[in-house]
């Protein structure tokens, strides 16, 4: 017996759909081949810095930025600032530690490749940023300031961190990376910036916060020209340069001969998300072609494609697939909903939604065991 179409349009309601609801399950790219780190997993110097440090200070490694801030200051009270004494050539960061506590005392680079390093042992990712006045190529001494940037899992960005000043930046509460310091003050608003010590820091050093800040904010402003940070591709390592204020490419430095460079423009080039996972849904069972639904259900038109629908719609069961761009990768975890953190032994968990709202999380966490941040997808079924 025929039905008429707008009466078979009732069986509509039966499909039971799958809708993703929220999601920051989003592409990976490969920027973070291009860090070139200073000390490798493999290298045993990595794990004697990290043995070193715990010994001596008690860092809160599993929270993230606080970790960051107590490596920071811990670092700054090592030594007083020298911006001419050096330490001997190839030192490692527990060498020059070694060496301010027998009374040595090191310029910014070491403050910043200190802090890194150890921060790297740690398990988060760190890199030194040079900040350049416009007049780098032939300027005088004093061109340049060397600080830090890095990778907040919690925050999801990267942040900048001067270890010699025990600085870090903020604006209307949002923690700051250089090239946001440097857009805020391209906005007219570089005073609206908050640049903040640790309390135990102020306190324990005896300092005036209100006259440092003043100071170190007009410091700063010298070194707006470019930003530089060590860049790797193809396994060579360069500096990669960011044009700030300054739109001039360069071959020296104060003079003096330098280091390979790249020059950029794109912002992105330097800042990219990083220790991310991108979760792959793959169908467990793959629907039938077309034709074959369509001889099967006696379909005719695509209303009664529509109204048919309930009978062969896609089920969602998955099997999950992960990837993700964290560098000293270790393994995955998985969690539904609220329940507990699950390890994977490989990059495949098999998933299937059930009736109403479902809520999955994944992350990769590192050789150090920190998690990267947290990919969250809510998917309804019903």
């Amino acid at each position: 017996m025929y039905i008429p179409a707008q009466a078979r349009r009732l069986d509509t309601s039966k499909t039971k759909k799958i809708v993703i609801l929220e999601s920051n399950n989003e592409r990976l790219d490969t920027k973070e081949n291009t860090i070139p780190f200073r000390i490798d997993i493999s290298d045993s110097t990595l794990f004697q810095l990290r043995d070193y440090v715990k010994s001596q200070v008690n860092i809160p490694i599993d929270s993230d930025p606080q970790a960051i801030f107590s490596v920071m200051e811990w670092v700054r009270n090592q030594w007083a600032h020298d911006g001419f004494n050096e330490p001997p050539p190839s030192s490692t960061s527990l060498e020059i530690l070694k060496l301010a506590r027998q009374g040595s005392k090191f310029s910014c680079n070491e403050y910043g490749a200190v802090f890194s390093d150890i921060l790297l042992s740690l398990g988060y990712i760190s890199r030194i940023v040079n900040l350049n006045s416009r007049d780098i190529a032939y300027g005088p001494l004093g061109m340049g300031h060397v600080a830090s940037e890095v990778w907040s899992n919690s925050l999801q960005k990267w942040i900048f961190i001067d270890p010699q000043f025990c600085m870090s930046a903020k604006y209307k509460g949002q923690y700051l990376n250089y090239y946001e310091i440097y857009q805020v003050r391209k906005q007219g608003k570089y005073n609206d910036i908050e640049f903040t010590m640790p309390n135990s820091y102020i306190k324990n050093n005896n300092l005036n916060k209100t006259q440092l800040v003043v100071e170190y904010r007009k410091f700063l402003q010298n070194y707006f020209g470019y930003l530089v940070t060590p860049y790797r591709r193809d396994n060579f390592s360069s500096l990669m340069v960011l044009m700030l204020e300054a739109k001039e490419q360069f071959l020296t430095n104060q003079g003096l001969s330098s280091y390979p460079l790249v020059f950029t423009h794109d912002p992105k080039d330097f800042y990219f998300p990083i220790n991310r996972t991108l979760i792959v849904f793959n169908y467990q069972a793959l629907s039938p072609s077309w034709s074959q639904i369509v001889n099967e259900y006696q379909l005719q038109t695509m209303q009664d494609y529509k109204d048919n629908m309930y009978k062969f719609a896609a089920k969602p069961e998955f099997t999950l697939l992960f990837q993700n761009n964290m560098p000293w990768f270790d393994h995955y975890e998985f969690q539904i909903e609220n329940s507990p953190w699950i390890p994977l032994q490989n990059d495949l968990v098999n998933w299937m939604a059930k009736d109403g709202i479902n809520t999955i999380h994944a992350r990769s966490v590192n050789f150090a065991g920190i998690p990267g941040p947290t990919t969250t997808i809510r998917i309804k079924y019903e």
